[in-house]
């Protein structure tokens, strides 16, 4: 009898086993509240692996998602997955990397994302007549999030096959990079270029309210294109180092 009772109990851990390692992804985003804005379609695998094949937000299209259960995470109680998102995306999103959750709470390792800047720059309001080329490439080391932004972070931001035409010129300012930090909600962004056509630094900041600042500078050099030359003079005069400077705020 006792042994019955051991095969009996082996038997349903096993079955219990079974069903958790084999629950469709389908089945579980059917269970959750609908999200208004979100659409997902061709969902396929389990909540361990598997993947979307169209995430589409506010009719936007971020391409596929797909996941990977790190089990060997268990053991350092956290629930980790490894991501891969963007693929065919509207906005040629392309990204990879780790998200999870622990005991500290929601965070990401090694992400990286790549996207066209234009697509960035459909989100910020300008009004100088200048098309920019190339893509923004985030390496994100680590991230630890809170409400609104992050607890902690560091990263950086680079800019590549970077080209800056306008009506009067274009400039190649070759790569720009940039190093990201975030401290309690507080996050910066510092960066620099410098080659034959121009050198130039700037550096912004993001706080908890959603205000920004930014304070940049940049400096012709040697090859600067002489059709924008004539020009610089409505930027008024440049500071003793030859450097023309500007500064934003706002809020977002």
């Amino acid at each position: 009898m006792k042994s019955m009772k051991w095969y009996l109990l082996v038997f349903v851990l096993m079955l219990i086993t079974s069903l958790v390692v084999h629950i469709p992804a389908s089945w579980v985003y059917a269970q959750l509240p609908a999200q208004r804005g979100v659409e997902v379609t061709g969902i396929s695998g389990t909540i361990w692996q598997g993947q979307v094949q169209q995430l589409k937000i506010n009719r936007q299209s971020y391409g596929s998602l797909s996941w990977d259960f790190q089990a060997s995470k268990l053991l350092a109680a956290k629930l980790e997955y490894q991501i891969r998102f963007g693929r065919g995306s509207s906005i040629k999103l392309d990204g990879k990397g780790f998200v999870g959750v622990g005991f500290s709470g929601v965070y990401a390792n090694n992400v990286l994302a790549s996207l066209p800047i234009q697509q960035v720059l459909a989100y910020i309001p300008t009004q100088v007549p200048v098309e920019l080329k190339g893509r923004l490439e985030l390496s994100l080391a680590s991230l630890k999030y809170a409400q609104p932004w992050c607890e902690e972070a560091t990263g950086s931001l680079a800019w590549t096959g970077s080209d800056i035409i306008s009506p009067i010129g274009q400039l190649t300012p070759g790569p720009v990079i940039a190093d990201i930090t975030c401290q309690a909600q507080n996050i910066e962004v510092l960066g620099k270029q410098n080659n034959p056509q121009v050198m130039s630094e700037f550096k912004a900041s993001l706080n908890e309210q959603a205000r920004y600042e930014s304070l940049a500078w940049f400096k012709p050099g040697a090859e600067f294109p002489s059709s924008m030359t004539e020009q610089l003079k409505w930027l008024g005069e440049p500071n003793a180092q030859g450097r023309y400077q500007f500064s934003f705020a706002g809020k977002l």
